[in-house]
């Protein structure tokens, strides 16, 4: 299950979501704003409140918009 933890203002939060609907990545997306259980989250898995995050496993996560992380963790081609 892919997880993305954003902010509504947030740019780069936007083009990691278009990115995925791209590549027909069904994602599920936490408002860190407006959600307090998705805000302890974010801070849980990576230490801050920056976003984008996006998780994949659970376990492994990409901050920001970073394709090659991206790709190689979605197993999708390089492109």
């Amino acid at each position: 299950m892919v997880k993305v933890y954003s902010i509504p203002n947030c740019p780069w939060c936007h083009k990691v979501k278009k990115y995925l609907e791209a590549n027909h990545i069904e994602y599920t997306d936490f408002d860190i704003e407006a959600d307090e259980t998705a805000r302890t989250e974010c801070y849980r898995i990576s230490g801050d409140l920056t976003v984008p995050i996006t998780t994949i496993d659970g376990k492994s996560y990409v901050l920001s918009f970073d394709k090659p992380k991206l790709d190689a963790l979605l197993g999708l081609q390089a492109s």
